[in-house]
């Protein structure tokens, strides 16, 4: 009965809407009284409706919601609130305050401004699970810029929500934002495996993964789970995948060269692939003694072939040459490094040399083979006098040091008695005394260690300054015995490690030849009267038949050869009178012939009645007077008991022909441009004018110049042209000196001849 009555009332309804259509108004309200009205009703709240933006419109909140879902479920569930309020003509603040009746309920979300549906939620699940199914793999990154979405709501809303029911797939645990299927998986490993079993040398992951499309994560998650044949060095894309077989090939290489060679070289092993060759090498070589050096590593064997080599050098007393033994690849100071280690305990036994290991006594037979060269050149130095100098100057020496020791404590003293009277804060000796603290004597006992050391510095630093054997001397004895061995590279320095010792004895030797020759100078100091007279006699006369010869010079030239006859026969004669003296005064001398230092030394310790005359004697060497020198060599003779003797005129004779044969006789046995010159005019002086000439090579031109009237003009145009010669040669650059002294010795015999003739013509 309920449909029926149901029916009837629609039925009259439609009747009377009808009714009233066909009906006509005698009033009706025009527009703007509608407006009016409604406007006043809303004015006295008696209506609630909502204004569309053209004004024409009015709607209840009741119908926006009711055409907001419409809207939405026209447009598939997903629908923006601008568009909405586009399309429905209201204001989208009306739409947003309306809003909450629409999402109160679980089935329709806001988003980002969107409206969104659960059926909405359910197509998208439905179509990426289409596109995972399709792809194998899906990232919620890809999906938010599909369907323009944030990715927390994609995440949490559609892809975790729906994963297992709509979505058929597996989140990714490392990353929860990309989502695969088990078949991707699946394909995935194969491709991996599938690129690691094809490898057959260590390659980046980068590459690997590059080459098999696959992210780097999803290949680090899959590796651990594929078995592969091989090592990852790390876990980042520059890291290496190391295949087995690359590391067993690697493995066999390294203990084959081992076995054969019992080293191994850094490089190679880096060449190999190796990041730390000597980790890798403890690793796999881990029961066998090794040294490892710089760029190498040797085993045992070559240890234990050096040290039976070692022994066997000892034993036999030679020497042996270490990188013969070793791997020609070691450097210096990788062999050194080994024959540190090598040596360690026959340290005492050997000395090294350049990378040669020598016995000491091998050291010792070379040191015993220069020991005739030691001692003779210590002898000559005591003969020639130089150890006696050396001895005096270092005396000299060490009395300075303790008179400046001596020097330095007075003035101290000095000081401390000054400081001592003045007192603390005035008030002079009348004051007050003031207490002073008690110092320990530490600084006066460390001062005397000084001093002490001070002594033994210039002890030494004189020893130092005197070398009897030189470094050549020891080269000369060693160099045929080493050569023989093959070892002449080492000569040099064999020979300066030797040369220290065996100057030491030298030293040691020549003191205590000094000190006999001094013991026997004092039993036999006392030099007879006649001998020394006889010498001094003999210069004298010499010196006064040169005088009289250079009196045949010009003048004006006198004087040069003066000075130079008072320069050496002069000194000479000084010379002697000191040697009488010192005797005389048990003073040591231990040359023969003075220097101008030791003559002045032994006249600073003369007495007075030695010294006086000795000294007036020394001053007219410089006054280029032959008188004053004569007269002082008087007083000097008288002084020490002597006389002048008489000569005879026939043997001033007889000296002057053996002085000029002695000039010839040299002349013919001189190679010398330049002494061959000076003997010349010499001897040619000497045969012209028969007298005795004493000059030096400077002073040749002008005996020259003098000979010019007394020699045939050829023989003297010979001699002016090599005295030329000469002059150029001497001060020619080195690079022209030879051609210059080839030209001299072939003029040199011509000169010799015209010596020869000169004398036969006279």
């Amino acid at each position: 009965m309920a449909p029926s009555t149901d029916w009837d009332e629609i039925k009259r309804l439609a009747a009377d809407f009808q009714k009233a259509q066909l009906s006509s108004t005698s009033q009706r309200l025009s527009e703007r009284n509608c407006i009016e009205i409604v406007t006043k009703l809303l004015e006295l709240k008696l209506i609630d409706v909502i204004f569309t933006t053209d004004g024409k419109e009015y709607l209840t909140s009741q119908q926006l919601v009711k055409e907001i879902k419409d809207e939405l479920y026209v447009r598939g569930g997903r629908v923006n609130t601008v568009d909405l309020a586009r399309e429905l003509s209201v204001d989208l603040n009306q739409i947003n305050n309306n809003l909450h009746e629409i999402i109160k309920g679980k089935d329709v979300q806001l988003i980002s401004g969107y409206l969104i549906s659960d059926e909405y939620t359910h197509k998208i699940a439905r179509e990426i699970n289409e596109k995972l199914q399709l792809q194998g793999q899906i990232s919620v990154g890809e999906l938010t810029l599909q369907y323009d979405l944030p990715a927390d709501f994609l995440l949490h809303t559609i892809l975790e929500k729906n994963l297992g029911t709509l979505i058929i797939g597996k989140q990714d645990p490392s990353e929860p934002r990309t989502f695969y299927t088990e078949e991707y998986i699946t394909r995935t490993k194969a491709k991996i495996r599938g690129a690691l079993m094809g490898l057959l040398k260590p390659t980046q992951i980068g590459i690997i993964i590059s080459h098999c499309n696959v992210a780097e994560r999803l290949f680090m998650n899959l590796f651990d789970q594929i078995n592969a044949p091989g090592v990852l060095t790390g876990r980042h894309s520059g890291a290496l995948y190391v295949p087995s077989c690359y590391t067993k090939s690697q493995n066999e290489w390294v203990m084959s060269f081992w076995k054969q060679n019992n080293y191994l070289e850094y490089d190679a092993l880096t060449r190999l692939g190796i990041s730390d060759p000597k980790g890798y090498v403890k690793r796999v070589i881990h029961d066998e003694d090794m040294i490892f050096l710089s760029t190498c590593l040797i085993g045992s064997q070559i240890k234990l072939q050096l040290e039976t080599a070692l022994e066997e050098c000892i034993a036999s007393k030679s020497y042996l040459d270490v990188v013969n033994l070793l791997p020609s690849i070691l450097s210096d100071k990788d062999i050194e490094n080994v024959l540190d280690v090598l040596l360690k305990n026959n340290a005492k036994s050997t000395t090294v040399f350049d990378n040669t290991v020598f016995s000491n006594q091998y050291i010792e037979n070379l040191r015993q083979a220069c020991m005739p060269m030691t001692n003779a050149k210590a002898e000559a130095i005591v003969k020639s006098g130089q150890y006696q100098q050396f001895y005096l100057e270092k005396q000299l020496a060490k009395s300075e040091q303790l008179q400046s020791h001596v020097d330095h404590k007075t003035e101290r003293r000095e000081e401390r008695r000054r400081k001592a009277t003045s007192g603390k804060g005035g008030g002079g000796t009348q004051g007050r005394e003031t207490k002073t603290k008690a110092v320990k004597k530490h600084a006066r006992t460390k001062q005397a260690a000084h001093d002490s050391d001070s002594e033994e510095e210039v002890t030494k630093k004189a020893q130092a300054h005197l070398e009897i054997v030189q470094v050549d001397d020891v080269e000369a004895v060693i160099k045929d015995t080493l050569d023989n061995e093959g070892l002449e590279d080492l000569i040099t320095q064999i020979a300066e490690y030797l040369q220290v010792g065996l100057n030491q004895t030298a030293l040691t030797i020549a003191k205590d030849l000094a000190e006999k020759l001094l013991q026997s100078a004092n039993q036999n100091k006392k030099q007879t009267h006649s001998s020394a007279q006889d010498r001094i006699n003999v210069l004298v006369n010499d010196m006064k038949l040169y005088e009289k010869g250079l009196k045949l010079l010009p003048a004006d030239q006198q004087a040069a050869y003066i000075k130079y006859l008072l320069k050496t026969f002069g000194a000479d004669v000084l010379g002697e009178f000191c040697k009488y003296a010192a005797n005389q005064c048990n003073i040591s001398v231990q040359v023969d012939t003075l220097s101008p230092e030791q003559r002045n030394k032994i006249l600073n310790d003369l007495p007075e009645e030695y010294m006086k005359p000795l000294r007036a004697l020394n001053v007219t060497l410089t006054e280029q007077n032959m008188d004053s020198f004569y007269q002082a060599v008087d007083v000097c003779l008288a002084e020490c008991g002597m006389i002048l003797k008489k000569v005879d005129k026939k043997k001033d004779k007889l000296l002057v022909q053996n002085h000029r044969e002695k000039l010839i006789s040299e002349l013919e046995n001189c190679d010398d441009p330049a002494l061959v010159l000076h003997l010349a005019a010499l001897a040619t002086f000497t045969i012209l004018n028969q007298n005795m000439l004493h000059a030096s090579g400077r002073q040749v031109p002008s005996i020259i110049a003098f000979l010019k009237g007394q020699l045939k003009e050829e023989d003297y145009a010979k001699l002016q042209h090599y005295q030329e010669s000469v002059t150029k040669f001497l001060i020619a650059p080195e690079q022209e000196k030879s051609s210059l002294e080839e030209n001299l010795k072939e003029e040199m015999p011509a000169i010799k001849n015209l010596v020869n003739e000169v004398k036969k013509y006279k």
